[in-house]
């Protein structure tokens, strides 16, 4: 009995390292809490206490959001113009890749989310289930397999301030993302596109790589 019972309390230890690794996995590239609350700040534009820590909702794309690990990365990289200028070389490639104004997430209040996004000019929608760490400012996706689209579980940094919501990836980890969605796609454009994006991820080592979105309801 004591060694079924010993069995059973090491599963759920282990279950709950492996959720926390999960969720501390953008902590471990280099991204101390006081780091991610700066960046939310800087993002949402206000203070950290005052935000609206819930996602539920449907929200639009509307702009690439691109921020630096670190205040003296951001100041290695050219500053808040160079940060702009990035931003702006990224839309141009996420509109290439079908993120425009029909790329919408819709989180339920049952931990469900549905993400549209274009595959070969047409709509697809992408489920899956999602997990706030309310604390530390991240959110966990576990997406489900469509198709050829198997995306995983991936982790970001998200700031809400009521009206506007923006979801920050490690670069290389959206990197992948797009990458698979591009696959599937299967199209010369798509390949060309993501060079374009490689180039960029490349070029600038410790940054963070997302989309500002729009609340819709």
């Amino acid at each position: 009995m004591k060694k079924i019972l010993l069995v059973a309390l090491l599963g759920l230890f282990v279950s709950q390292v492996n959720a926390q690794s999960v969720l501390s996995s953008l902590l471990n590239k280099t991204l101390s809490k006081e780091s991610i609350t700066s960046i939310v700040e800087s993002v949402a534009g206000k203070v950290v206490s005052k935000l609206d820590l819930s996602v539920v909702g449907t929200w639009k794309y509307s702009a690439a959001e691109v921020q630096f690990k670190s205040d003296n990365l951001l100041a290695e990289a050219g500053g808040a113009a160079m940060l702009s200028t990035v931003e702006n070389s990224v839309g141009k490639l996420y509109a290439k890749l079908g993120m425009d104004s029909d790329y919408s997430f819709t989180f339920n209040s049952d931990s469900t989310f549905t993400q549209n996004i274009k595959v070969k000019s047409k709509v697809q929608t992408l489920k899956g289930t999602y997990s706030l760490d309310k604390e530390n400012n991240l959110i966990v996706l576990k997406y489900q397999v469509l198709g050829k689209i198997n995306l995983g579980k991936v982790s970001a940094i998200y700031a809400n301030n009521g009206t506007s919501l923006s979801i920050l990836f490690d670069a290389n980890e959206l990197f992948t993302m797009l990458k698979k969605i591009a696959s599937a796609a299967s199209s010369f454009s798509s390949t060309a596109t993501l060079a374009g994006l490689s180039t960029i991820v490349e070029q600038y080592d410790g940054m963070l790589l997302g989309y500002k979105m729009s609340r819709v309801k």
